[in-house]
């Protein structure tokens, strides 16, 4: 059932959705590693996107942000680790390699999705943020596949 007859608040509510399972993914991944470089990675990352989810949500209600400038957005080489392994569902005894596949490919979608909005938006300054959480969402995949490259590749 919708909730709304705006289709960009349907999507505003799933892409704050995201954000909150990202958070959760990224402070259960938190509690299993044992590296305290890649336990604070991992903490930082959920701590961002609780930042995105507050953007979404003044989105949502209509609020002003404040405008992205071209300063802030930086470039993001994609390592695309994870676009190539296969992604298991998450269950409680999941591992810390099928966490990062899982996390990477959702930053990968996150990105996909804000890219997409920021094609679509109406404004300049909408445009501006949806491509500030695409470049973001980029910036956390390539955090997470350099946390798998570390941890997983250097272990095989």
């Amino acid at each position: 059932m919708r909730t709304s007859d705006n289709p960009i608040h349907d999507i505003l509510r799933t892409a704050i959705q995201r954000e909150i399972d990202a958070y959760t993914l990224y402070t259960s991944a938190a509690c299993m590693v044992e590296i305290p470089h890649a336990k604070e990675i991992l903490k930082d990352l959920a701590a961002q996107e609780v930042g995105h989810r507050h953007k979404l949500e003044a989105l949502l209600k209509g609020e002003v942000f404040q405008v992205i400038s071209d300063g802030q957005q930086k470039k993001v080489a994609d390592l695309k680790i994870t676009d190539y392994l296969v992604e298991e569902p998450l269950a409680s005894d999941s591992d810390l390699q099928n966490i990062l596949i899982v996390a990477g490919k959702r930053e990968n979608a996150s990105h996909n999705l804000y890219a997409a909005l920021a094609k679509v938006s109406e404004d300049e300054d909408t445009t501006r943020l949806f491509e500030f959480l695409a470049n973001e969402e980029l910036t956390h995949k390539h955090r997470v596949e350099s946390l798998y490259d570390e941890i997983i590749y250097k272990e095989n």
